[in-house]
C-alpha cells in the first residue's frame, strides 16, 4: 500500500474558484478585506470603463483598481498571497478564511490581477497572474516585474503621499454580459457603508474609502441611534413615523458544546405611507422586498445583508420594517457554515432553533406594527388609490435606452443634452413640482392640456419622467365615475400611461439620427391623434357599454 500523487491542472483550478458566484461589488468587497486585515487607514477604488463607451452599457468595465496604504507585502510574501490556500494562519478576528479571496474574486472579474505593493521603508513590488497563461502552460506562475512609472502615477493619483501598501488591478475583464460601470458604482455606493460600517465610523476603525474619488459614508441598516432615541415598540400605538427597538442587544448561544455565541439586535424601520414625501422615506431607510431581514457581521464585516434564513423571517410585506443584525467571530463560522466568499449562510440545526426563539417576539412585534401603522393610516387617508398607485410606480426603473441604442461616450453625451432640453421643453410647474415630489408621484392629474390631449409627459430632475393626464378628457372622466376607487385598476391605468411617456422620453434619447425637436413634434401630434381617438370610442362605445 502507498500513496500516488495526483495530478492537478491549475488552470481549470483558477477557472473554478473563479466562477464561485460573485457580482463585481461582492468580489471588489472581498479585495478590500485584504486592506482592511493590512491595517489600512485609506483606500482607494476605482472603476475605470472602455474608452468611447457609455458608462451604463453593459461590459463598460475596463478595469477594476482597489489600492491602500496598509502594511504592504515584500516580494516573497507579494508571490505567496497568489498561492492557493495560503499556509498563513488567520488570527481570531481576521476577516480571511481559506486563503482564495484575491484569486476568487479577482478572476471572477477579470482574466489578470495585477499587484504591485510595498512594506514600510521598502521599493515597491509587481508580480502579475494571468489565467490564460497558466492553463496554457498548466503551470501555476505570475510574472514578476518591476512597477513602471504609470503604475506609480496611478498610485500618486488615488493615495497622494502613500509610500507603502498594495495595488490591485483586475485588467481582461470578462465581457460575457458583465454588469455595467455605472450599475457597479450604484452597488458599492449602496454596499460599502453597510458593509464596513464599523470601520468607517470614528474611533471604530478610523477608515477611510474613497469610491472614485468620493468618501464613503457609514450605513447603519439598523438605524439604532433612532431607535435609542424613540424607545421600544408598542405595536398597538405606533404609527409608523420613527424607528423603534425590537429586541435590545443580546446574547445568544448557537452551540452550546463548543460555547459559541452571537449577539442578536432588531428594530422597526419606519412605514413609508405614513409620510408625506414617501418615496424619499423608502429610499432613505431602503425600505423594500430586498433589504428587510438580518444583516449578519462577521468579525463587524457585513457577510450577508437581508438574510431570512429560509423563512426564519417570512417572505411577507408585513416585515418589511423588520431589520435584525447578527454579530459573531470566526467561532461561529461551523455553526453558520460559512462559504469560501463569506456570504452565504446555512445554519446548523441547533442555531436555527436558538435563533428561531430569540426572535420570536420581535418578529411577531414587527408584523403586529406594521399593520396597526397601516390601518392608522388608512383611517386617515380612506384609502386613497392614486397613493397606493404612487407608492409602487416609484419603484419602477425604466430602461435608460435598449440594446440596439447606441452606446458610446458621445452618444451619451448626446443623451444627456438631450435630457436637459426635455426639461426645459416639458417643465412642470412650480406647484406642480412640489406636489409630485411631496407625493413621490410619477403620475399627476391636471385640469387641461392643450388640445384636450389625454396625456402630456413632463420631466424632473428628481423623479425622471412624469406623465400629466387630463382628468376633463371625457375618458378619465367616465374612468372615475367607474374604476376611480378600485385601486388595482387605477395603477393599472396609471402605468399604461407612465410607460407610454417613458417611452416617448426614450425615443427622443436615443433616437439619435434624427433631429430632436422633429421627434418631439411627431410625439405631439401623435398625442393628440390617439387623444381624439380614445375621446371617439368613449362617446360611441365605452360609455354606452357601461352605461
Amino acid at each position: 500500500m502507498g500513496f500516488t500523487e495526483v495530478p492537478i491542472n491549475p488552470g481549470r483550478i483558477l477557472r473554478a474558484i473563479a466562477r464561485i458566484g460573485y457580482t463585481p461589488e461582492s468580489a471588489i468587497c472581498d479585495i478590500v478585506d485584504n486592506s482592511v486585515a493590512a491595517n489600512a487607514r485609506r483606500i482607494a477604488i476605482k472603476l475605470e470603463r472602455e474608452p468611447d463607451m457609455s458608462e451604463a452599457r453593459r461590459n463598460s468595465a475596463a478595469r477594476y483598481i482597489i489600492a491602500d496604504d496598509g502594511d504592504g507585502m515584500d516580494h516573497e510574501r507579494l508571490i505567496e498571497s497568489l498561492a492557493l490556500g495560503t499556509d498563513g494562519h488567520y488570527a481570531s478576528g481576521s476577516l480571511g478564511k481559506y486563503g482564495l479571496g484575491l484569486k476568487s474574486a479577482g478572476l471572477s472579474q477579470g482574466d489578470r490581477i495585477e499587484v504591485m505593493s510595498a512594506p514600510e521603508g521598502a521599493s515597491w513590488s509587481k508580480v502579475i497572474l494571468d489565467l490564460p497563461h497558466v492553463e496554457e502552460t498548466g503551470r501555476l506562475e505570475c510574472l514578476t516585474v518591476d512597477p513602471d512609472p504609470a503604475d506609480l502615477q496611478r498610485l500618486s493619483e488615488l493615495l497622494p503621499g502613500t509610500t507603502h501598501g498594495t495595488v490591485v488591478t483586475i485588467e481582461k475583464i470578462h465581457k460575457r454580459n458583465h454588469p455595467s460601470i455605472r450599475k457597479t458604482r450604484e452597488a458599492l455606493e449602496l454596499n460599502l457603508g453597510v458593509t464596513y460600517f464599523y470601520f468607517l465610523q470614528p474611533n471604530g476603525g478610523d477608515l477611510q474609502i474613497l469610491l472614485d474619488g468620493v468618501p464613503v459614508e457609514p450605513f447603519d441598516p439598523l438605524f439604532v441611534n433612532e431607535a435609542n432615541a424613540a424607545g421600544n415598540l408598542d405595536d398597538s400605538t405606533w404609527d409608523g413615523r420613527d424607528v423603534r427597538w425590537l429586541e435590545r442587544p443580546t446574547p445568544v448561544v448557537l452551540d452550546a458544546e463548543n460555547q459559541v455565541e452571537a449577539t442578536i439586535e432588531a428594530t422597526q424601520l419606519v412605514h413609508p405611507p405614513a409620510f408625506e414625501n414617501a418615496a424619499e422615506i423608502r429610499r432613505r431607510y431602503m425600505i423594500g422586498a430586498s433589504h428587510y431581514g438580518f444583516y449578519v457581521y462577521r468579525n463587524k464585516r457585513l457577510i450577508r445583508r437581508a438574510e431570512r434564513f429560509n423563512g426564519l423571517i417570512p417572505a411577507d410585506q408585513d416585515y418589511f420594517a423588520f431589520r435584525g443584525r447578527i454579530m459573531i467571530d470566526d467561532s461561529a463560522d461551523d455553526a453558520f457554515n460559512i462559504d469560501v466568499k463569506k456570504s452565504e449562510i446555512l445554519l446548523s440545526e441547533e442555531a436555527e432553533g436558538a435563533l428561531s426563539e430569540a426572535i420570536y417576539e420581535a418578529r411577531r412585534l414587527s408584523k403586529s406594527g406594521w399593520r396597526n401603522a397601516a390601518k392608522i393610516l388608512r383611517a386617515k387617508a380612506n384609502q386613497d388609490p392614486n397613493r397606493k398607485a404612487a407608492e409602487a410606480l416609484i419603484e419602477v426603473d425604466f430602461p435608460e435606452f435598449l440594446p440596439t441604442d447606441p452606446d458610446d461616450a458621445a452618444s451619451e453625451d448626446e443623451r444627456t443634452k438631450r435630457a436637459e432640453k426635455e426639461s426645459v421643453r416639458h417643465p412642470l410647474t412650480d406647484e406642480e413640482r412640489e406636489k409630485a415630489r411631496k407625493e413621490g408621484a410619477r403620475v399627476t392629474f391636471v385640469d387641461q392640456l392643450d388640445d384636450n390631449a389625454l396625456w402630456e409627459r413632463s420631466r424632473d430632475a428628481t423623479l425622471g419622467t412624469i406623465v400629466k393626464i387630463n382628468r376633463s378628457h371625457r375618458f378619465m372622466r367616465m374612468f372615475d365615475e367607474r374604476f376611480g376607487e378600485d385601486a388595482d385598476v387605477v395603477l393599472l391605468i396609471q402605468a399604461l400611461f407612465l410607460s407610454l411617456a417613458s417611452a416617448e422620453s426614450g425615443t427622443v434619447r436615443n433616437k439619435q439620427d434624427l433631429d430632436m425637436d422633429i421627434i418631439e413634434d411627431v410625439f405631439v401630434t401623435y398625442r393628440h391623434q390617439a387623444s381624439a381617438a380614445v375621446y371617439k370610442v368613449t362617446a360611441d362605445a365605452l360609455e354606452k357599454r357601461f352605461a
